[in-house]
């Protein structure tokens, strides 16, 4: 790979780290947790209730995010590998207008127990360009302040 190709490839990724003051435990069933997802798994005032989670390598996802203009974007994968309470890895593909899938995607949750509770790391990859990478940095970003209140409950 050139220094260009791999200069690209690290463009096109994110990492978002955040601290939990609950248990790895606590933070990895919020995830994995199909009744949880539906209550916290969105940014801002965008909402996932009919959420579907099959917590398992193998299994599938489907999270259809309802905005407030009432359109309702999708994102589906794959788990790739699951280590309760330390590792989730997926493959994340928004459905296209024409039912296709969209640019596949990954992400890995990485779940580190901390004096005070979990870091959580999240690594997104293979965003088709920056526009992406960006917008779903802020979606990141907000989903986890969703995570946070959901834990705080």
């Amino acid at each position: 790979m050139s220094n260009a190709a791999a200069e690209d490839t690290e463009v096109l990724q994110l990492t978002i780290e955040r601290e939990f003051a609950h248990p790895p435990e606590a933070v990895f069933a919020a995830w994995t947790d199909e009744k949880a997802l539906r209550r916290w798994m969105g940014p801002g005032e965008v909402k996932a209730p009919e959420s579907r989670m099959e917590a398992r390598e193998g299994g599938t996802y489907v999270f259809p995010m309802i905005t407030p203009d009432g359109k309702t974007p999708t994102v589906r994968g794959k788990i790739l590998e699951i280590v309760p309470n330390k590792k989730l890895r997926f493959t994340w593909s928004w459905d296209q207008e024409d039912g296709s899938a969209g640019q596949l995607m990954e992400v890995s949750l990485d779940f580190r127990a901390t004096a005070s509770g979990t870091l959580l790391v999240l690594h997104h990859t293979n965003f088709i360009d920056v526009e992406a990478r960006d917008h779903h940095n802020s979606g990141w970003i907000g989903c986890l302040v969703n995570l946070e209140d959901y834990l705080a409950g």
